[in-house]
């Protein structure tokens, strides 16, 4: 959303547009009108502002930590950030059983999402390490059901018993 003020002697002329271009023709209307002064702004939505507050302060790309050539060395620090809050909002709401459940709570996130992404990695980089061999499902060799033998696969390599 963009917002456009015009200030004149005795008034003051304010429209707000969602299209920039339409803006930017009333600005220029409004400054054939001869104004003491023309103000031309984008408007940032709360949920804009917030993301983009979000942006500044976690994503590693945007945050002044960026200036870090070394992907590891920033990821550490946000690590060490994230312990330091974790501490301080503990210790801010007097209780270091906060701490201990905030601390548990980052191990188990922080945890799963090292799982996920060492399992997506190793998918991509190594897909042969999921490949395992055909076993049937009671590892036996010799199955059978109401008196018949059921044949299994000849590449069944068969049961621990073999």
């Amino acid at each position: 959303m963009y917002k456009v003020t015009a200030y004149f002697k005795d008034r003051k002329v304010s429209q707000e547009f969602h299209d920039v271009n339409d803006a930017i023709e009333y600005r220029d209307d409004v400054d054939a009108h001869y104004p003491t002064k023309v103000i031309f702004r984008k408007v940032i939505s709360m949920n804009e502002w917030v993301y983009n507050c979000w942006n500044v302060v976690m994503d590693h790309n945007k945050n002044p930590l960026s200036a870090i050539p070394d992907f590891s060395t920033r990821h550490m620090i946000m690590q060490v950030l994230a312990w330091m809050w974790c501490i301080v909002f503990s210790s801010y709401f007097g209780s270091m059983w906060m701490f201990g459940i905030t601390a548990i709570a980052h191990v188990i996130v922080l945890a799963a999402i090292a799982i996920t992404v060492g399992a997506f990695e190793t998918a991509k980089r190594n897909p042969q390490s999921f490949n395992y061999k055909f076993h049937t499902p009671s590892r036996a060799r010799y199955m059978y059901y109401d008196g018949k033998r059921i044949e299994l696969p000849k590449q069944d390599p068969g049961g621990e018993h073999e």
